[in-house]
C-alpha cells in the first residue's frame, strides 16, 4: 500500500503556455486600444494574433473575450471610443420586450454585431411583479442592514477624525 506523502505532484495542464499567451495577447490588445496609447495598428495585430492562436490550438475563447472584438477589422470595441452601442426592438412599435437587441457598431469599418438582451420568458414574469409589487420582499432586509452598517462605519470614521 502506497503512502499518501509519496504521491507525485500532478503536472500543470499541457495547454498552460498557450492559455497564458492568449491572456497576454488579450490584455495587450485591450490596453493598446485605449485612447491615451493611440496604437491602434498594434492593438489590431495582437487581436488578430489572439484569434489565430486560439483557432490553431483549438482553444475556445469565452464570450467575454469574443464580444468586444470586431469580426471584420479585428479592433477592440470600446463603447464610446471605438464603437457605438444602441438597443433595437424591431417588433411592432416595440411591443415585445423580449425582442430587445443590443447592436454594437464599429466606428472604423462600420460592421455591426447583434446580441439579444432577454430570454423569451423573462419579461413576462417581470411584468407581473411590476403590476403586483410585494411589500417586504426578502432582498429589502439585506439592503436595510447594509445601509445601517455603512452608516455606523461613517460615524466611527467621523469620531476617529475628531
Amino acid at each position: 500500500m502506497a503512502k499518501k506523502g509519496n504521491q507525485p505532484q500532478q503536472p500543470p495542464p499541457p495547454q498552460r503556455p498557450i492559455l497564458s499567451r492568449l491572456s497576454f495577447l488579450h490584455q495587450a490588445s485591450s490596453i493598446l486600444s485605449l485612447p491615451q496609447h493611440q496604437s491602434l495598428g498594434l492593438s489590431r495585430y495582437y487581436t488578430s494574433h489572439l484569434l489565430a492562436v486560439s483557432k490553431k490550438s483549438v482553444q475556445r475563447l469565452s464570450p467575454s473575450v469574443k464580444h468586444p472584438i470586431c469580426k471584420r477589422c479585428s479592433s477592440t470595441l470600446t463603447p464610446g471610443v471605438s464603437c457605438t452601442t444602441r438597443i433595437e426592438n424591431k417588433s411592432k412599435n416595440g411591443r415585445k420586450p423580449w425582442a430587445d437587441i443590443l447592436v454594437i457598431q464599429c466606428n472604423l469599418c462600420k460592421a455591426s454585431k447583434r446580441f439579444p438582451l432577454h430570454q423569451r420568458g423573462d419579461p413576462k414574469n417581470k411584468k407581473k411583479e411590476e403590476n403586483n409589487p410585494v411589500e417586504g420582499s426578502p432582498g429589502d432586509d439585506k439592503i436595510v442592514q447594509t445601509v445601517a452598517v455603512e452608516a455606523e462605519n461613517i460615524q466611527d470614521v467621523a469620531m476617529l477624525e475628531t
